[in-house]
């Protein structure tokens, strides 16, 4: 049976071993009983992206390039500011080091909650 990692906005992690037919099942927070996302591992393949990704929301302004390419000589920069990664580790090492979080998308829960649930 596969492992699943789920984490939830409290910070609690955890890994959960079931069958491939529960994967779309919710669980929920041990800690403070909301429902826990999936957390995806997109590393797979050797971690390099079929194309690369051009980011509008980590873009500088084209006067800050100059600068940007002293910081970060590996990471190339389109003229008007966007950063392009070609891979999964320079692109998680530059927000390392730049302080940006990843947010996850915000999705509405589906499939049926297992484990405790809050009671209000």
């Amino acid at each position: 049976m596969p492992e699943y990692k789920f984490a939830c906005d409290c910070g609690h992690r955890q890994s959960v071993i079931w069958s491939m037919n529960k994967s779309k099942n919710i669980l929920c927070c041990p800690e403070c009983g909301n429902s826990m996302y999936r957390e995806y591992n997109f590393s797979v393949g050797g971690g390099t992206y079929s194309k690369p990704i051009v980011s509008d929301s980590l873009a500088i302004s084209p006067e800050q390039i100059p600068e940007h390419r002293k910081h970060f000589p590996d990471v190339e920069v389109t003229p008007e500011g966007q950063p392009v990664f070609d891979n999964f580790k320079k692109h998680e090492d530059y927000l390392q080091k730049t302080g940006f979080v990843k947010e996850r998308q915000k999705l509405k829960p589906k499939g049926k909650r297992i484990g405790k649930t809050k009671k209000v």
